[in-house]
């Protein structure tokens, strides 16, 4: 078995060129102290060498690698991929680079992709915790106390963990999305619940829960369906509502996916929407806009999320405020996007 070459060093390259050391890892850095020839004699003679620089032992020389690190359980879903976009953006112009690790909702990796970061010397970490139901909070509560790595949290925050973070008001939300139902005059409105152990399921159910009581309308239990944020659940839960003896006139669901199920499965059944049964989603995904009619959602401002968790990461870094920024949250105030499946024609005020 053939060994793999080994890396080349800084020493490689001045042994060839008959220089010492200091003056190549001079030369590479840019150090003014170096003559232009010297620098473009050991430049060429790097590439030559295939040489690639040591980004952990310069970091470590440095006190700074200049790299965050961004750790969301799959970066194939489109919020979360927005959200790198804003972490990415606001990242690129303060000078740092950004590693994406994905957790794929599983508490046990996500520990191990945090590991991992520390080791690599990244400046910062900005985490989306699993939603496996597992509670990270000892881990995190040890992570921050014992180290200089600030860890700053986005979107679904450890269960009792009082730590920086960036989040939506989810409650807000329901709340509102709620309200525009009520508002356009429909009045058995249904909600399909997300899963109860994690807390921006239980908000988007309290906002749904006050905004109802708040307009004098009766809860019914049968009305209240569990379910995961997928197409197909959404399918199930219209299926057991349509089959009450009194059926609902609109569904709030605390995932797009299961509205758009949801709505997918009325129509095939020749249900008309907006007219006899309206929906509205929550994450705004863009498939919204691409379904008819058009799906009405809340809106959970993925970027700015984005921007926000990146500008807090790198202001602490910047002002050595790690501690005292432990406790600080930043609550985002969602938009409800109204499109055509809320829209009540047979409301006067529509």
């Amino acid at each position: 078995m053939s060994k793999t070459p080994a890396r080349t060093t800084i020493h490689d390259i001045a042994s060839a060129l008959g220089l010492n050391a200091s003056t190549i890892s001079r030369a590479l850095s840019g150090n003014p102290a170096v003559s232009e020839r010297t620098r473009e004699l050991v430049i060429a003679k790097a590439r030559e060498l295939n040489y690639q620089p040591n980004h952990i032992a310069a970091a470590l020389r440095r006190g700074r690698s200049n790299i965050l690190g961004v750790i969301i359980p799959a970066a194939d879903r489109t919020f979360f991929a927005s959200i790198i976009r804003g972490i990415e953006e606001e990242a690129d112009e303060s000078g740092f680079r950004v590693v994406v690790c994905q957790s794929y909702d599983s508490s046990a990796r996500e520990r191990e992709m945090v590991e991992t970061l520390r080791r690599l010397q990244v400046d910062g970490i900005m985490i989306s915790t699993a939603k496996d139901g597992e509670n990270n909070s000892r881990f995190y509560e040890q992570i921050t106390s014992s180290s200089n790595i600030p860890v700053q949290f986005f979107d679904n925050v450890p269960q009792g963990l009082n730590a920086a973070s960036v989040v939506i008001n989810d409650f807000q939300g329901a709340y509102l999305a709620t309200t525009h139902l009520i508002d356009q005059g429909y009045q058995l409105i249904a909600h399909l619940r997300g899963p109860q152990h994690l807390h921006i399921y239980r908000d988007r159910y309290r906002g749904y829960l006050d905004a109802m009581a708040d307009a004098g309308r009766e809860v019914r239990q049968e009305f209240v369906v569990d379910i995961v944020s997928h197409l197909d659940s959404g399918k199930e839960a219209f299926k057991k509502l349509w089959s009450l003896p009194e059926r609902p006139d609109a569904i709030f669901s605390a995932s797009d996916y299961s509205a758009a199920g949801g709505l997918k499965a009325a129509q095939t059944l020749g249900v008309k929407v907006p007219e006899e049964l309206a929906f509205i989603g929550f994450a705004n995904e863009p498939f919204t806009e691409l379904l008819t009619p058009t799906l009405s959602s809340v809106d959970q401002c993925t970027l700015l999320m984005g921007r926000e968790t990146a500008r807090r990461t790198i202001e602490s870094l910047k002002q050595k405020k790690k501690k005292a920024e432990t406790a600080n949250r930043l609550v985002i105030s969602p938009k409800v996007i109204v499109r055509a499946s809320s829209l009540n024609p047979n409301h006067s005020n529509s």
